[in-house]
């Protein structure tokens, strides 16, 4: 049985972290399986501090029952300013804190590890973040982005922070640690996940309100970045 609970940063900091999360097992269960979702997380397990880069594949985690881990998630783009490393360079990587932050992330472990609860973890955390006061065009165009669910034209998002498609490129990969073209595929996926559980709408029809060509489309996709179909995603 898994037990998932998550809660929002404060307003300081709600441009660019999503929220907090705890996962706990409470007995053996089958592998977690865990999506690209256009996110980078700091992850606390087992008294270590790690970052999870953006992700182009789904893996297989298994945790001990009983295990518990925290963790903060970083909106789509959101995060090298935090960690001070381009995007591209940890995608599809899991390392270390203390290899970006030093003596800083090693203080951080030590409050983290007498943290009672969440948020009082989330607390701990942003105490330990610098405030950014302004987003850069780039940040703002990958929000624009993700709040379309990647429905866009990279030609139009180029645009809309005075680029050309190229530099933008360029730019999102530092800045997200994916191309434009994939980061809108993976955050259309993560939009029709969402909208699997609770909507009525037959297959084809949400596929079409999600964006995809037809359904075929989208179970081709779900099933690239998840490895199941949305009929056993469901299951």
């Amino acid at each position: 049985m898994l037990e998932y609970r998550e809660i929002a940063p404060s307003a300081a900091f709600a441009g660019t972290i999503e929220c907090f999360w705890t996962l706990r097992i409470d007995e053996l269960a089958a592998a977690h399986r865990v999506s690209p979702d256009g996110c980078a997380d700091i992850l606390f397990t087992g008294g270590d501090l790690h970052v999870v880069g953006a992700m182009t594949r789904y893996q297989d985690y298994q945790r001990p029952p009983g295990g518990r881990v925290t963790g903060v998630r970083f909106r789509p783009g959101a995060w090298p300013g935090h960690f001070g490393i381009p995007g591209h360079r940890i995608t599809d990587t899991i390392l270390p804190l203390e290899d970006l932050w030093g003596v800083r992330a090693r203080r951080l472990r030590e409050r983290v590890g007498s943290a009672n609860s969440l948020e009082q973890c989330a607390a701990l955390v942003e105490d330990s973040m610098h405030r950014r006061e302004k987003a850069t065009p780039v940040e703002r165009a990958i929000r624009w982005m993700e709040q379309r669910h990647g429905v866009v034209s990279i030609d139009q998002v180029a645009g809309h922070c005075g680029l050309s498609p190229r530099q933008f490129r360029r730019l999102c990969l530092d800045q997200s640690g994916l191309t434009p073209k994939f980061l809108a595929r993976v955050l259309r996926f993560r939009h029709a996940v969402s909208r699997l559980a609770s909507s009525k709408a037959n297959g084809a029809d949400l596929a079409l309100d999600c964006g995809y060509y037809d359904q075929a489309h989208f179970i081709n996709e779900f099933r690239t970045f998840s490895g199941r179909t949305p009929a056993a995603a469901t299951e």
